[in-house]
């Protein structure tokens, strides 16, 4: 019973629900064509939603298949690694040793270009283009360094004269750290740093004399080239090189020679070198150029207020300036001529030195620049020494190698007349292999020669020629100042770059001179802070073309000699 809707609404029930066939029929029925395509798109999207959770799905899988293989991987990387290892102290694995560098021949000093380290300036920032140029240590080391007592073993001295070197060499190297602080500025043009630079020279004396004429060191150990009175490079070293201190430096500091002339703070570089050598005795090795010679430091005809003469006079007077110079010089004459490195690297100011006639076949030429006594004038030549052993010393100090168009001409030794003149002697490609065979060594560290890149290398890549200023020498206003650290097996060379920023000497219309008092700016004109405008000792002109008169120093002569050698030196015997 019921009435008609119940009873259609009963029939449905008794039927139950229809299948999706039934149901897309009567759908089509009721609905009509369209509504059979949006079911048919529906589906559609469902089975392309079923196959994308598929795939996800097995990727999923495949990801956590393939972190099991790197989990097991890493494992037996960690055991290969182990036991590479241990197989290359034994005698090391084909992959092992394949990943170390392999010496050429019996070398251990290889030489890399992935090394070169140039810093420069960027505005504000400094930007340091290397990988790494030194072990570093934490501030806090270097304070309880500094903090420790100084132990200065000193034979022949008393505690208190120790005491008073090592405060001496302590004040001088703060100085040195901010030379334009007017307390600084009074005090180097001071009669105290007179009498401190004195003290100095006579403190480093002593020490100099103790040591052999070739000095032995071990790396990693800086190489430094001439200086030449220039405070700005040397300062660009001390902040990259031993920026918190000597004391931190993984290794030595060897300067070979040419400490001043030329440049315009001699003084201060000098008494900042002697400082060093005075405070860190074992870390820090200088060596004897030819411009640690009375004849060539005294030269004022030839350098003019560029010489370190006339540098001691016009800061301390003729009388006291005298006596400074003489005392500085008396320390340049125990300065040793020579060191080796590692066994394995010779270096020296100018080059190797021709072997005796007279020798003793057993001795090589390291031995006998050991022979040479420690206290030596070499110009003027010294007439209590042995002709043999001074001709050793000059040529330490004066030699070159040869330049290839000079080849063809040398003897059959490998020496010849240098283009300097004066008696200074060149070595070529023979000389240098003799000396190599018969002393050990694989190369030849030098000075002597301005080179505007820092650092050159020749003669079949066995001589490095240093250069550690990049102004006064005429190389142009690119110029590098370079060292090289010699550290283990490598051999890596660091360069100043010439767009860094200079931080004390200025030109007279630079802006960082606004400001300061007229007595402040003479004392920086006379320390060589202060350059006139037109200053163009950089040029790449030949030095006769270039006006050397500043105004507030006297002009210097110049002779046409692109290499500046007095010629009316003593011939070495």
């Amino acid at each position: 019973g019921g009435s008609p809707p119940q009873q259609q609404q009963q029939q449905q029930q008794c039927r139950g629900a229809s299948s999706p066939g039934e149901a897309d029929m009567r759908n089509m029925t009721r609905r009509g064509r369209p509504g059979g395509e949006e079911r048919s798109m529906s589906l559609a999207g469902e089975g392309r939603l079923l196959q994308l959770e598929s795939e996800n799905s097995s990727l999923r899988s495949e990801v956590e298949r393939l972190r099991e293989r790197v989990a097991r991987l890493e494992t037996r990387r960690g055991r290969s690694s182990r036991s590479s290892s241990m197989a290359s102290m034994g005698g090391g694995a084909e992959d092992a040793s394949s990943r170390r560098p392999r010496r050429a021949g019996r070398r251990r000093h290889l030489l890399r270009d992935s090394i070169l380290h140039t810093v420069e300036s960027g505005g504000p920032s400094v930007r340091v283009e290397r990988d790494k140029i030194s072990r570093t240590a934490s501030i806090g080391t270097a304070s309880v360094l500094r903090a420790l007592p100084r132990s200065m073993s000193t034979s022949g001295q008393s505690s208190a004269a120790r005491a008073a070197a090592s405060a001496l060499a302590e004040r001088v190297i703060e100085v040195f750290r901010e030379p334009l602080a007017r307390e600084h500025t009074q005090y180097l043009c001071s009669q105290q740093f007179a009498d401190d630079l004195i003290a100095l020279s006579e403190a480093a004396s002593r020490r100099f004399e103790r040591e052999p004429r070739l000095v032995r060191l071990e790396s990693p150990c800086y190489v430094f080239g001439d200086v030449h009175g220039n405070l700005e490079d040397l300062h660009f070293f001390s902040d990259h090189v031993w920026k918190l201190g000597v004391a931190l430096v993984a290794g030595h500091l060897l300067f070979l020679g040419d400490y001043v002339d030329r440049g315009l703070s001699s003084l201060e570089v000098v008494a900042y070198l002697l400082a060093l050598k005075v405070y860190h005795p074992r870390k820090v090795c200088l060596l004897r150029g030819n411009h640690e010679t009375r004849d060539v430091n005294g030269w004022k005809e030839h350098y003019g207020d560029r010489s370190f003469l006339w540098q001691c006079e016009h800061r301390f007077g003729a009388e006291i300036g005298a006596r400074v110079w003489d005392r500085v010089n008396a320390a340049f004459d125990r300065l040793p001529l020579a060191a080796l490195v590692d066994d394995e690297i010779f270096c020296v100011h100018g080059g190797i030195p021709r072997r005796p006639a007279d020798a003793d076949p057993a001795a090589t030429r390291l031995d006998l620049i050991d022979c040479v006594p420690p206290v030596m004038t070499i110009n003027p030549q010294d007439p209590a020494v042995d002709p043999s052993l001074h001709r050793i010393a000059s040529e330490c100090v004066w030699s070159d190698p040869a330049l290839e168009d000079q080849e063809p001409a040398l003897d059959d030794d490998g020496f010849g007349e240098s283009m300097r003149g004066g008696g200074t002697m060149c070595f070529g490609n023979a000389a240098i292999q003799r000396f190599l065979a018969e002393t050990g060594c694989s190369f030849i560290m030098r000075a002597h020669e301005a080179h505007a890149y820092g650092v050159s290398l020749s003669k079949m890549a066995t001589v490095f020629t240093i250069f550690s200023t990049s102004k006064d020498h005429h190389q142009g206003k690119m110029a590098k100042a370079g060292c090289v650290l010699v550290d283990l097996e490598s051999i890596q060379v660091i360069n100043r770059s010439p767009h860094y920023k200079n931080r004390f000497v200025h030109r007279r219309n630079s802006v960082s001179l606004v400001g300061l008092a007229p007595d402040e700016l003479r004392r920086r004109a006379a320390l060589g802070l202060v350059v006139p405008d037109d200053d163009d000792t950089d040029d790449d002109r030949h030095p006769s073309e270039t006006s050397f008169s500043h105004g507030l120093r006297s002009p210097g002569s110049l002779s046409p000699d692109p290499f500046h050698t007095p010629t009316n030196l003593p011939p070495p015997p």
